[in-house]
């Protein structure tokens, strides 16, 4: 499907982000990874530890095509030079996947978090949305088009993690609409995407009762109630692929909506889930879709 194409997918050490590379590069794309951790370590933790090393292998081992490239993603030298990297040696970029965050704690009220995890939110999980989509957005109207995805969350407006990502991923959202704005016409298209709860390294272990900073609703079952990282890289090609998508340019998607049009499986053969949608997360921590998102199709 996208054989010959281009990929940048950012914060790809580990989590949706790992994922979402190697199911990028089981459809055929070329696959750049970024971040920090480039080689395998042991200071963030057993639980959430992973290296742009250890995906490239893996894409590699099942026959891709990956090249890592650590970067300080908050940094907008360092991420004009990685853009710039790929364009040299690469030709394009044909698909940007913003997906970088932090690890901090999610739980705790605003006030008894220090202010420097807002900075850290809105410096890797919103600033570096928009320093990459800076740096790659001009080669892809050159190219004649292009697919921005977000990696967002319903925590964008619903307060079950803590007011530091909320507002980072609220950010993102923002970001997604004023981009598209700026680029009708371009052929370049720019999509928020909500995953939800997604079997990644952290939550597994958060599953497993260790604490990781992140909540889970009552009695949560991974296996049967999350879907694989890599299926949000299996959605993303679909979605990059359908060049006559135009009607959700700006908008914000889940997992389980895009899966849906293009009848796409989980890695297990099952549908996404349901409950990656609008509608069962609002069933789960019983809030009110506030006025923006309610004609969201669920």
């Amino acid at each position: 499907m996208l054989k010959g194409k281009v990929a940048l997918v950012t914060g790809a050490s580990r989590g949706v982000g790992r994922g979402t590379a190697i199911g990028l590069a089981r459809e055929g794309a070329t696959v750049v990874i970024a971040a920090r951790t480039l080689s395998p370590t042991s200071s963030i933790g057993v639980s959430t530890g992973g290296s742009l090393e250890e995906v490239a292998a893996q894409i590699v081992d099942e026959g891709g095509e990956a090249i890592p490239v650590a970067c300080d993603l908050r940094d907008a030298n360092a991420v004009e030079a990685l853009v710039g990297g790929v364009l040299r040696d690469l030709g394009r970029i044909d698909i940007l996947v913003n997906n970088a965050q932090t690890h901090g704690a999610l739980t705790k009220k605003f006030w008894e978090i220090p202010t420097s995890e807002y900075d850290s939110n809105m410096a890797v999980s919103a600033r570096c949305y928009y320093l990459a989509t800076h740096a790659a957005a001009p080669a892809m109207i050159e190219q004649g088009g292009g697919c921005i995805v977000n990696i967002s969350s319903p925590g964008s407006c619903f307060d079950f993690f803590c007011a530091p990502y909320s507002i980072s991923r609220a950010t993102a959202d923002r970001i997604t609409q004023a981009f598209a704005h700026d680029l009708k016409g371009t052929g370049v298209r720019t999509y928020s995407l909500w995953p939800s709860f997604i079997r990644t390294e952290r939550v597994l272990a958060a599953a497993a009762g260790e604490d990781v900073g992140i909540p889970l609703p009552p009695n949560f079952d991974p296996a049967s109630q999350a879907n694989s990282a890599e299926m949000v890289g299996t959605a993303i090609a679909h979605l990059a692929a359908d060049t006559d998508e135009a009607e959700r340019v700006g908008t914000i998607l889940t997992l389980h909506e895009v899966a849906k049009k293009y009848g796409l499986s989980d890695v297990d053969g099952r549908p996404a889930l349901r409950h990656s949608s609008v509608k069962t997360s609002i069933e789960q921590f019983g809030h009110v879709v506030p006025s923006v998102y309610a004609k969201m199709t669920y």
